[in-house]
């Protein structure tokens, strides 16, 4: 059986419970956002629990799942509406009225996770077992709108982070999740058990990182170089599409190129060339010295996204890689594909979308890929795919030696979706032990260590050149060979408490 309530949470008015949920989705959100503070993380559980202990019905755990999920995605994503009307010019009222349903539709994933953990837990299941569970479980396997998850902001925290190598972010998740929901059952019910699961999620990944960071350092220390110069043009997005200055973003890219010296490589960011090319060009019309300055006895190798076309609706978003002889030397096409802003989704089903549409979008790419360059084995990751951690660790089993992003985020403007990219794309090094150099149109342009660390970064929306001096590592880690098994465990886990107690129920 399992304990009754206390008393001083059972007491507690809806409103006031609700309004702590939607406090609780709050404050994780604030972990990763607005400056990122993330040790807030370790608040959701603490708070969300005292909340449920009020509910008596599913329903009502269903109605507290959501308004926390609602309140985490209304303060994460709270520049949705300024994106509305900057770019979709929909009206002020309008703009925050679609918002408000986007963060409601995607807080649904919170009320599922919580209906059903406490449909377990009325059965006899341990709550603070369950919740923490299944909210991983959701978190891995619901789709979202921006792949952001509860411990993303404990990145920061170092020697924490570091667990990514053995199980990616679901284990942070995983670690960060079942600490504080123990601890407040230990609290509450004053047991010893969850006081010591709560002690080994937190400091287990504290000791694990301080052991293996100083061997993170060495290898880094060891490795040959590759000075890699990064171009922020800080294009406009109106700006960019506006064929009439193509010559002029033309000569600012190279004139930025010019200023990084004498770098191995040089990179521009996604789509940055502002006329597309041929699918088999060799070069680009005109040859290489469209592109790039001379430096020594030849051009700068030179790394920059384009859209390749070989047909009216056969068009890819690509990266190409320009050798010192201003020659193509290999392309990596985009294989995520943004819904909606490079693919018409259900066209070929939907023939009205036909008749609207002349071309489904952009073509996908076939698979990740690694192109060698500067004497460099570098693996691509464009656009967002920098937050896919599958993706990325698809693209690590094919052994590049450092991973580069090319990104354009000014269609955000001044909000904190680049920091938030940002953010959450400096996993991938910790996952996969690989530097990240990101080239981000208006910035947040970086640097990123294999341990997670931001070396360098640029503000956004200033026009700027760095060189980073990144370092070319190999090897493998566990999360690179295994992928994710901490949420297939949460989920057996769930399913064994949904099975015993079942049995015992009927």
């Amino acid at each position: 059986m399992t304990t009754a309530p206390n008393a001083s949470f059972s007491r507690m008015p809806l409103p006031v419970v609700y309004a702590l949920a939607v406090f609780a989705g709050g404050v994780l959100a604030c972990s990763v956002g607005f400056g990122a503070v993330p040790f807030l993380a370790f608040s959701f559980p603490a708070l969300l629990l005292p909340a449920l202990l009020r509910a008596r019905t599913l329903r009502q755990s269903f109605l507290i799942g959501w308004a926390a999920g609602t309140g985490c995605n209304a303060v994460a994503f709270v520049w949705i509406a300024e994106l509305l009307v900057t770019f979709g010019h929909f009206p002020v009222v309008a703009a925050w009225a679609t918002a408000a349903l986007l963060w409601a539709a995607q807080g649904l994933t919170f009320a599922f996770a919580v209906l059903f953990a406490e449909s377990v837990s009325r059965r006899g299941a341990p709550r603070w077992v369950v919740l923490p569970a299944a909210f991983v479980v959701t978190a891995s396997w619901v789709p979202a709108l921006f792949p952001w998850r509860p411990g993303s902001g404990l990145v920061e925290w170092v020697e924490f982070a570091q667990i990514a190598e053995l199980g990616g972010t679901p284990l942070v998740d995983a670690a960060v999740l079942f600490a504080s929901a123990a601890l407040s059952e230990a609290l509450l019910r004053r047991r010893a058990l969850p006081a010591c699961i709560a002690t080994l999620c937190l400091l287990g990944p504290l000791v694990y990182g301080a052991l293996r960071l100083p061997s993170v350092e060495a290898a880094r220390a060891e490795a040959p170089h590759l000075q890699v110069g990064v171009v922020q043009p800080n294009i406009g997005i109106l700006e960019k599409h506006d064929a009439r200055r193509a010559r002029e973003h033309l000569t600012l890219l190279r004139d930025l190129t010019a200023a990084v010296g004498r770098a191995d490589l040089v990179i521009w960011p996604e789509t940055a060339l502002p006329f597309p090319l041929a699918r088999d060009a060799r070069q680009p019309p005109g040859g290489g010295g469209r592109l790039s300055p001379l430096q020594g006895n030849g051009f700068v190798p030179l790394l920059f996204g384009a859209v390749t076309q070989s047909g009216r609706c056969d068009r890819w978003n690509s990266t190409l890689a320009m050798n010192r002889q201003g020659e193509f030397v290999g392309r990596s096409d985009k294989v995520e594909l943004l819904a909606f802003g490079e693919t018409v989704p259900l066209w070929d089903v939907l023939p009205p979308l036909q008749d609207m549409f002349p071309c489904p979008g952009m073509r996908a790419g076939e698979r990740p890929e690694v192109l060698s360059l500067a004497g460099a084995e570098i693996g691509v990751l464009n656009c967002y795919e920098d937050v896919l951690a599958e993706h990325a660790r698809s693209l690590a089993q094919l052994g590049p030696e450092l991973l580069v992003n090319l990104t354009n985020d000014a269609w955000f403007g001044e909000t904190q979706e680049p920091h938030l990219h940002q953010l959450v794309a400096r996993w991938r090094t910790v996952e996969t032990r690989r530097e990240l150099v990101r080239v981000v149109n208006t910035g947040v342009s970086s640097h990123i260590d294999a341990a997670g660390r931001t070396v360098f970064e640029t503000p956004t929306f200033v026009r700027t050149a760095f060189v980073a001096d990144a370092a070319r590592l190999s090897g493998s880690t566990v999360w690179s060979f295994l992928g994710d098994v901490t949420t297939p465990a949460c989920a057996l886990l769930l399913l064994a408490f949904a099975w015993r107690y079942r049995l015992r129920w009927t």
